[in-house]
């Protein structure tokens, strides 16, 4: 290659202009050339050092360059433009709430968000027939669902409602119910899940089985399902029905949404349009799959029955008859995660096993059961005390102490990594040997050890069900998880998400949330119905023109209603581990002030602030009861209440005094219902004072004077110049406990 280019050189040496160059004296100061020896080639390569231009460029050809280069740059500039466009829905975070989506390829295929997928879909082969348009469409029929349809019905009593089950993890399963004249099977209506976890376990099983029944009028015998069977309209009658109702639709769950068409598509092929849409499709378990399988023979664990993840009535009944043979002959459960759930399952399995009175006539009084008998509960790596995300850690420390006096072995920071049955050959009976991973003080992890048990119920959180985004084309929340929605619970035009699935923007505190309890999605499923009845019923024009015409400002707009309300979030374990929180309740990301009364630590009140600014973000009320008296006849007032007022307020809690000042208005020692009860006798006793006086014929049966005795309270008649009168006297001392500091997420 070097010969070559140096043969060139000669060539370009030989040239008459070269020459010419080189002869010339004035040239060669423009041209200087030097040669060098090549180390293969007996020649030299010669290097032009060209100090300047032989010639000038005329200034046409600046304009040339010029306006080539600009109309290169325009061109690159349009197509980055255009390839932008072209991928700006490659990421879903960055598409709006009410723009047009692009046509996305529809996936046609069922939402099954359970390990085991849905029997009842494949059986199903004869569906009913539905009506081609349903005013509003529920898809879920959880508590949020409920809620919205209890709240259009009460707008528009006249609505028809369709409302669609999901399958097996919403109940979707036959449950044995009571019939007049035998026993027989039949779908659940929706029914209050939190009670499956706490509620029915220290019930008698005749209780149980009159809770658990879903037929004849409810009312009168069970509070766990929201509405009895007889309730809900056929799908065959919806049509038909002039009275309008609410449709409950099982074994034939939505599989695509089309929101530009307005209408759904369900499992067996049927289209339905809406004029209104709620998605309250709820949350999925977080499955594990180190024990999906055996490590050693591949069964299934799940579908054994080896491993439960607890969510719905079937669930239940098999854990609770898994624990009633356990407390009879002893054994070992395991239960893995840090929440409100596993904490409630794990306390409720150690209750006494209810006997029935069958059971109890034939028992011998002297027998007991095996006191052998033991739950274990293994919290993920990282974790010392159960619930540390939402508790301070005194407040978690004491829950684990609590737990530890219960009887629960508390397995910290500690996660099993494998599963496998001891008797493979007999999966069904076979015991569990749990792999299980520790890690010491410095964060690794040291050993493995194992440990045998009888079954294993996960309860590690939950995932929203937002499968239906895909065909959509819905925003989800990447960080939260769930629809995207604003305050009004409106995910796009006409399409609303509601519940635990929903992210919602909470205005009052200036933060997006996900909030995966039963108050919120009652909360939020009323809202969502309440603006879907008056979307559906009248447009903005409509609204408008109706304003005009009875003269009021168009600054009032009825229409639609945005959250305001901090719903109440509470956990009840038993009577001295439980709590009420409202608003953000955040203990990794927010700074936490804990007060309580000196010399005991029982009750306690807990401040979340924000880790900035010191903003009161949220309060929680720890073994503190809502009211602060206890009246049968008259509402109290309530702590709750004052908390919302003060996250409304946007308080500000910058020091201590200021914290202790605040926390003196909830009355932690309780004196106000001291005094309120003292009231309350005293009144008692003069009503019962007179009434005597008019049975002795004391009094006259002429009009009553108008001297009358006045009752205030010892707290109104204290003295009006003592300095230590307030509006609610605190004389205990309360003391701050503690402080722990965090990085804000907002």
């Amino acid at each position: 290659m070097s010969y070559l280019l140096s043969c060139g050189v000669r060539n370009l040496l030989n040239s008459s202009r070269i020459r010419l160059a080189c002869s010339n004296p004035k040239l060669t100061s423009l041209a200087q050339f030097t040669s060098r020896p090549h180390k293969r080639q007996n020649g030299s390569i010669f290097i032009i050092k060209r100090e300047a231009s032989s010639k000038r460029f005329p200034k046409e050809a600046y304009y040339a360059f010029a306006l080539g280069f600009g109309i290169l740059g325009s061109v690159l500039a349009l197509n980055g433009f255009l390839q932008y466009r072209e991928n700006r829905y490659a990421d879903r975070s960055n598409q709006p709430v009410y723009e047009k989506r692009p046509p996305v390829k529809r996936v046609e295929k069922p939402i099954l968000t359970s390990p085991v997928e849905s029997e009842t879909t494949k059986s199903s082969k004869t569906t009913s027939k539905l009506p081609a348009h349903v005013k509003h469409v529920i898809i879920g029929a959880g508590a949020t669902g409920m809620s919205a349809a209890r709240a259009i019905r009460s707008s528009d009593p006249l609505a028809k409602i369709l409302l669609i089950a999901g399958d097996s993890t919403c109940g979707e399963e036959f449950i044995e119910v009571v019939g007049d004249d035998e026993e027989k099977t039949a779908y659940p209506p929706p029914y209050v899940r939190p009670v499956l976890s706490g509620g029915l376990w220290w019930r008698s099983p005749e209780r149980r089985e009159v809770m658990l029944n879903p037929t004849g009028d409810i009312r009168t015998h069970s509070w766990f399902f929201y509405e009895p069977l007889s309730f809900f309209v056929e799908p065959e009658k919806l049509e038909e029905t002039e009275e309008g109702g609410i449709c409950l639709l099982r074994g034939n769950p939505v599989v695509s949404l089309h929101p530009e068409h307005h209408s759904i598509t369900l499992a067996d092929g049927q289209e339905v349009k809406y004029d209104c849409c709620l998605l309250a499709t709820g949350v999925q378990p977080i499955t594990v799959p180190e024990l999906q399988r055996c490590s050693l023979s591949g069964v299934d664990l799940v579908s054994s029955k080896r491993v439960t993840y607890f969510r719905n009535i079937a669930d239940y009944k098999y854990l609770q008859s898994v624990s009633d043979k356990l407390h009879k002959n002893g054994g070992r459960i395991a239960v893995l995660g840090s929440g409100a759930l596993a904490c409630e399952i794990a306390a409720s399995l150690l209750e006494d096993r209810r006997l029935s009175e069958a059971e109890k006539a034939s028992r011998d009084s002297s027998s007991r059961d095996s006191s052998d008998f033991h739950v274990h509960q293994f919290l993920s790596l990282g974790l010392i005390h159960p619930m540390s995300e939402i508790l301070p850690p005194v407040l978690a420390q004491s829950l684990s102490n609590y737990e530890t006096e219960k009887g629960i072995h508390l397995e910290a920071d500690q996660s099993v990594v494998r599963a496998s049955l001891v008797d493979p050959s007999n999966p069904d009976e076979s015991k569990i040997r749990l792999t299980i991973s520790k890690r010491d003080e410095n964060g690794m992890i040291t050993h493995d050890h194992e440990l045998i048990v009888d079954h294993v119920v996960c309860a590690l959180g939950n995932t929203p069900r937002t499968d239906l985004a895909v065909s959509s084309g819905l925003e989800v929340d990447l960080r939260n998880g769930g629809f995207l929605v604003n305050s009004e619970m409106e995910s796009r035009q006409d399409i609303y998400a509601a519940g635990s699935v929903a992210s919602f923007w909470d205005a009052n505190l200036e933060a997006r949330r996900r909030i995966d309890h039963i108050s919120v999605s009652e909360d939020t499923g009323e809202l969502a119905g309440l603006n879907m009845a008056r979307s559906a019923n009248y447009s903005k024009s409509e609204v408008k023109e109706k304003l005009q015409e009875v003269k009021l400002t168009n600054d009032y707009d009825p229409l639609p209603f945005a959250r305001k309300y901090q719903s109440d979030i509470w956990f009840n374990m038993s009577k001295d581990a439980r709590y009420d929180s409202v608003g953000l309740t955040d203990s990794a990301n927010l700074l936490t002030r804990t007060v309580f009364l000196k010399d005991s630590t029982h009750s306690a009140l807990v401040f979340y602030l924000h880790p900035t600014n010191y903003r009161l973000m949220g309060v929680l009320l720890w073994n503190l009861k809502d009211e602060f008296f206890d009246d049968n006849e008259y509402a109290a007032p309530g702590r709750l209440n004052l908390a919302r007022k003060m996250l409304s307020d946007h308080l500000v809690l910058s020091d201590d005094a200021s914290i202790i000042e605040c926390a003196k208005q909830f009355d932690l020692p309780g004196e106000i219902a001291e005094s309120y009860a003292e009231l309350k006798k005293f009144i008692e006793m003069k009503k019962e004072d007179d009434l005597a006086k008019e049975l002795d014929g004391n009094t006259t049966s002429s009009t009553p004077t108008t001297e009358e005795t006045t009752v205030v309270s010892p707290i109104a008649t204290s003295n009006a110049n003592d300095e230590s009168n307030v509006a609610i006297p605190v004389t205990k001392t309360l003391e701050e406990k503690v402080i722990v500091d965090g990085k804000s997420v907002l």
